[in-house]
């Protein structure tokens, strides 16, 4: 039996999922970093104004797998950790960046930052990835 291609639908980045986020997220092999910009609409708001946490955790976390899918890691996420530094914004413009920080054995560690548009970091994220078996 053929098995059949599935779309990608996900959530945080596939341009197909008009209801998700559609981040753009790029690598850099140099320096195993990830970069993007976002600017996040009110549908996603917590608070009047804000960002609803659990997106700032989605981006993060979004960020730091794509960082593995670079890599060619084929991971699935074992932990977060979230640091809410304050509040991000709907409607402004948030930097988005990432790195690779080690790898033992099947799990993968990464770091990530959100930063507003003039310069203060209003998130961080720690995630430890787990590599799929072979």
């Amino acid at each position: 039996m053929k098995s059949v291609a599935k779309k990608n639908l996900s959530f945080a980045s596939s341009p197909d999922n008009a209801d998700g986020l559609q981040l753009k997220i790029t690598f850099d092999e140099d320096t195993k970093t990830a970069f993007g910009d976002y600017t996040c609409p009110e549908k996603y708001q917590g608070l009047p104004d804000q960002i609803h946490p659990g997106i700032i955790s989605t981006i993060l976390d979004e960020i730091m797998v794509k960082i593995n899918e670079a890599m060619n890691f084929e991971t699935t996420t074992g932990e977060l950790t979230i640091r809410f530094l304050q509040p991000a914004k709907v409607n402004e413009p948030l930097h988005l960046r990432g790195w690779f920080v080690k790898k033992n054995k099947k799990i993968i560690e990464n770091r990530a930052e959100i930063e507003n548009e003039i310069g203060k970091i209003v998130a961080r994220g720690k995630g430890k990835y787990i590599e799929a078996e072979d």
